[in-house]
């Protein structure tokens, strides 16, 4: 069997601290800054990558919570009414921009440790009751990630969502996983298609790399829409072994192809500085040998026999340049 490979969009809040934003890089909301101030410079970077190729493109939600919202001084998001507003502009932004085209809409949430200052995804450092290992940090995630994703949901363009994202969990959490699956697994949540995105600062071991497979399909049943299970943010030496990984362990747990499916979307290869807030690193290789580098590894993942679809694109660093490379490139694998 060999995978129905779809595209990815790749980063919206680098490309637009990098282009027309630069006040995003230091902003609590990172790609949701300019919601309400410059929605158009939004609108632009998801026609580009929608002139690149994408099949999915990502709405600017990622770090979009009560609690940025507060920090980046936002007053009026204490007022639920407000906060469900907001939420409402982050998805019909993308929607309106994907409307004209066969793009579908992915909605972007981050993890708990998104909504931290300084953000806490690689560590997965939470504060209580959200610390590892404490014995009512996984009710606490559950409640956190469903009263949030349930007022993205309250909002009439919801039905226009194609994904539900839930991006860069600690590889460290496999009690966030769980708290996410259970809430995937949930109505109106099991009828959108979802995936589970895990950051990887590192080569994992084995044994981690299973047991995180085995809670992101926790509660998938034939009721349920198709979910996936991603690496992002994460270097490309590290997608490779992870992907791997993922690829013998979803075997192991034997859920049909039909209902997974793969999400890779690395980084374009720099370091970023979760304190200072800036980026470090030579970027290694031009746009062309990171495709490559990406294509390789999908392309030996598609035909392990065990995903019905990969989805394939860009994180932290990553352009519509790459995105159109990769669009090329399985083109003309067809």
């Amino acid at each position: 069997m060999t995978s129905r490979i779809t595209i990815l969009d790749g980063a919206t809040g680098t490309l637009l601290c990098d282009t027309t934003s630069p006040d995003a890089a230091t902003s609590p909301l990172w790609s949701a800054a300019d919601l309400l101030s410059n929605p158009s410079r939004l609108s632009a970077i998801h026609a580009q990558y929608i002139a690149a190729g994408a099949t999915y493109i990502s709405t600017p939600t990622y770090q979009l919570t009560r609690e940025t919202l507060l920090r980046a001084g936002i007053t009026d998001a204490a007022d639920e009414n407000e906060l469900r507003r907001l939420y409402a502009t982050g998805m019909q932004i993308p929607c309106d921009a994907a409307s004209q085209s066969q793009a579908g809409v992915s909605l972007s949430l981050g993890p708990y440790g998104a909504s931290l200052s300084p953000a806490q995804e690689y560590t997965g450092l939470y504060p209580p009751p959200y610390d590892s290992g404490s014995d009512g940090a996984e009710s606490a995630l559950k409640k956190w990630h469903e009263d949030r994703l349930r007022m993205f949901a309250e909002q009439p363009v919801f039905e226009n969502i194609a994904v539900i994202a839930v991006e860069t969990v600690p590889n460290t959490r496999l009690d966030e996983m769980a708290a996410v699956a259970a809430i995937l697994s949930l109505q109106p949540f099991r009828r959108k298609k979802s995936w589970i995105s895990v950051v990887y600062p590192t080569v994992p071991a084995e044994e981690t790399v299973r047991g995180i497979v085995k809670e992101v399909f926790t509660g998938l049943d034939g009721n349920s829409a198709p979910r996936g299970i991603g690496v992002n943010c994460s270097k490309m030496n590290v997608v490779r072994d992870v992907v791997r990984g993922y690829s013998k362990a979803v075997k192991e747990v034997g859920v049909e192809p039909e209902r997974v499916f793969l999400v890779v979307y690395p980084d374009g290869g720099l370091t970023y500085d979760v304190e200072s807030k800036t980026w470090s690193g030579e970027q290694k290789g031009d746009v062309e040998r990171w495709c490559k580098e990406l294509v390789d590894i999908v392309v030996e993942a598609s035909t392990e026999g065990c995903w019905g679809e990969i989805v394939v694109g860009g994180c932290c660093k990553t352009t519509p340049v790459h995105i159109e490379h990769l669009t090329r490139k399985f083109k003309d694998l067809k």
